[in-house]
Order: C-alpha cells, then structure tokens, then sequence
C-alpha cells in the first residue's frame, strides 16, 4: 500500500521565516525608519485581499500572483506616508527578499524526521500556500532532495484549506492509500486535511487549544513513533 506525508513549510518545517510584513520593512530598507513603517502599523493593510485570504483571488500564479501582490504592497507604503514611486519600487522589491533562504531557519529535527518517515516506507511531498517561485527556496534550503514532490498554491491555483488542492496533492502521489498532513495552521492545514477525508498531525506550542488532530506535537521528532 502505498503511503504518503504532506508537509507544510513556514511554521512546519521551519520555525522561523519571515511574515511578509518584515519582508516589506526589509525591502524599504533605510527608508523605513524615516517614514517609520513597522510591521505592526502594516498588519491592517495585508489581512485581506491577498490570494491566501477568503475575499482573495486564489487562482492568481506566476506574474499575475505577483501583480496582486505588489499593488497591494504599495498601497500599505503609501498608507503610511511613503511617496508613491519609492512605494512602487519597495514593493517590487519584496518578490526578492522573500526568497533570501537567510531569513529562514529549518527546524534542527527536520532531516532525521523526514528520514525516519521514509524509513517507515511514506513518501514526503511538500502542500504549501507561497509563493510561484517558493520551490527553488526549498532547493537553496538543501531540503528538495528529501520530497518526492511539491504542490503549491502559487503555481497549482487554489489555496488550502480548499479541499480542491488536497485532491490535486492526491494526484500527484498517485493517490495513495494512507495520506497524512504535517502542518502548524489548525484551519489551512487540519482542517482542510480532515475535510479531505486525511489524517492531521498539528505541530504547536504547549498549551495551544485542540485542533481536531488525529495527534498533536511539539516536535517533528514525534511523528515518526505515532505513524
């Protein structure tokens, strides 16, 4: 029988990447301060619109995902004061910044995790809401060779928890008989793995309030022992 692990990224794999709010400050540069646009002034002008969110367009990939991206980037610039030209250009920026591999730490346990889980005869494939060229981070990370493959919202056009890219991420593990999802967020990620008819193992903090997991961890280290 053939057996399958979806893994989310940022939060998941990783605890510690940039929100796109730092990302925004990052790309303004000096000029952040003289304008002074912080990430929690920003907060307010990226909680919708954005193809992730619920009033977004999720089919948005490539140039046209970052076109939405962008003009909503300056808006939250100019909101703050910023002129329009410099707003332009900052968030133009932003497309580079975010896949600086610097800004992001992979949690230490995630290779022997991953391994562990081969061992165990599952096939681990990434399920992601990012970015089109998100998978080239996951190259300079030096974790692609850990996947079998990758689904991606910014370039498949539908976001989790959508139960229409869980089916896409079934179909491209040729729809295996056992499928368990790995993410951080209890909406996008266990949710929409329990919707999907899927296993959910919801990595959190101590203390963090019942998901609906199958199983909940503090560290990926404990997935392989539950599988």
């Amino acid at each position: 029988m053939r057996k399958a692990i979806f893994w989310d990224f940022d939060g998941t794999l990783t605890d510690g990447q940039p929100t796109w709010r730092r990302c925004l400050v990052l790309a303004l540069g000096e000029s952040a301060s003289k304008y002074g646009v912080m990430e929690e002034k920003l907060r307010p002008y990226l909680k919708s619109g954005l193809p992730w969110h619920p009033d977004g367009d999720q089919t948005l990939t490539g140039e046209a995902f970052w076109e939405c991206l962008t003009a909503k980037f300056a808006e939250a610039y100019e909101a703050q004061g910023v002129p329009s030209l410099l707003a332009a250009e900052a968030a133009g920026r932003v497309r580079e910044v975010v896949q600086d591999e610097r800004l992001y730490r992979v949690r230490p346990e995630a290779p022997g995790a991953l391994m562990a889980c081969a061992f165990k005869g599952y096939k681990n494939y990434i399920l992601t809401n990012n970015f089109p060229e998100w998978e080239g981070l996951l190259d300079r990370l030096k974790l692609r060779h850990y996947f079998a493959g990758v689904v991606n919202s910014g370039t498949v056009g539908v976001v989790k928890p959508d139960v229409r890219i869980f089916r896409k991420a079934e179909e491209a593990a040729n729809f295996p008989g056992r499928i368990w999802m790995v993410g951080d967020n209890p909406i996008a990620d266990i949710r929409g793995a329990k919707n999907a008819g899927w296993g959910a193992i919801h990595i959190t903090k101590p203390g963090y309030p019942h998901s609906g997991a199958d199983y909940t961890v503090q560290s990926l280290e404990e997935i392989p022992k539950i599988l």
